[in-house]
């Protein structure tokens, strides 16, 4: 147990970590609260339990990428606040009483735990908030007594309602300009729908990951993960081609490309192995994708071949060392290399 302490916990700094309680029943609207009076002393076991929702977090959960909205900034502004008073303790109350006004316009909604913790991960040196929302069904994660950690070596994401991850470092950064290439700094898992919609609202995130930037991160994952793979070329330019079909599919039917999916074709003895590779912070591939057919074509291989003629080229080449003329039915290759110019007569 003391090997599996290090290891899971070992790139989590935790600064503070606490745990409200909300009682409401389904069907009513009042809400009750249940403050706790202070903060979680941090041992192995908190460091331990966050250590394992980080880990589980991007890998079995399939999150989806986005920001703050422009709906209730309530949230946000006590961000802001905590940032610049480094006060945790009365964030988390703070946040509490807004989350029973948000959860108090929801009938069918019902009480649970909300944990709120904030950690550096010293892997990429950078700050997090993570908020989760927690049943705690059977009884042995969260004491109720004085709302602690009891026993957390059987803990299961499905346990989780919903939960959100905010990149503080990036989210800073990016309000700074300082980061002008990022697009996203937060995500959220989406659990129950009934209990999603209200538990955005009270963070108020956005899915604003475009149908182009979501369509780049999954081809930079399937690149990456392609040459982690060790594909061959036939197989991987194979693999490229039926993603790429299955994409223009699901465009031409308007409904969301499922990174699930593609998993599952890239490897259908593991079919879910991509989707954990891809759906981590470092790609950002949200679990549901709109797609951009302009950008999806760098993802196909074209490869043709008759007795007199094999033409074979990457897509992304077209525009720039390739040019495709529709109306007119040429193919124009610029720049050729030194090889190929030798061979010609």
């Amino acid at each position: 147990m003391a090997k599996e302490l290090k290891r899971i916990g070992s790139n989590i700094d935790l600064k503070g970590i606490i745990i409200h309680q909300v009682v409401k029943v389904a069907g009513e609207r009042y809400a009750k609260v249940k403050s706790a009076s202070k903060l979680i002393e941090i041992e192995e076991k908190e460091k331990l339990f966050i250590g394992r929702i980080n880990k589980a977090y991007y890998r079995k959960s399939s999150p989806i990428y986005g920001i703050f909205g422009n709906e209730d900034a309530t949230f946000k502004n006590l961000l802001n606040e905590y940032n610049e008073n480094s006060d945790f303790y009365s964030f988390s109350v703070n946040a509490l009483a807004h989350y029973k006004i948000v959860i108090e316009k929801s009938v069918p909604a019902t009480g649970g735990f909300v944990i709120f913790a904030h950690f550096l991960n010293t892997e990429n040196n950078n700050d997090y908030m993570l908020v989760l929302t927690i049943t705690n069904k059977e009884g042995y994660v969260v004491s109720e007594d004085d709302l602690t950690i009891m026993d957390i070596k059987n803990l299961d994401l499905s346990k989780v309602d919903v939960a959100c991850m905010i990149n503080l470092t990036k989210w800073r950064n990016i309000e700074a300009g300082i980061d002008k290439v990022s697009k996203t700094y937060l995500s959220f898992v989406k659990g129950n729908k009934d209990i999603s919609y209200y538990f955005m609202s009270f963070i108020d995130c956005d899915n604003k990951t475009t149908g182009s930037e979501s369509t780049k991160r999954l081809t930079t994952a399937l690149d990456a993960y392609s040459n982690e793979k060790n594909y061959d070329r036939s197989t991987k330019i194979r693999k490229r081609n039926e993603i790429f079909q299955y994409c223009v599919d699901c465009i031409d039917k308007k409904v969301e490309i499922q990174l699930s999916a593609i998993s599952a074709l890239l490897d259908a003895e593991n079919p879910k192995d991509f989707q954990k590779f891809a759906a981590d912070e470092k790609y950002g591939v949200s679990s549901s994708i709109s797609g951009d057919k302009s950008k999806l074509r760098t993802m196909k291989f074209v490869l043709y071949k008759d007795k007199t003629m094999t033409v074979e080229f990457d897509c992304s080449l077209l525009g720039h060392n390739i040019i495709y003329n529709s109306q007119k039915k040429e193919l124009t290759i610029k720049n050729l290399p030194q090889d190929l110019i030798n061979q010609i007569p």
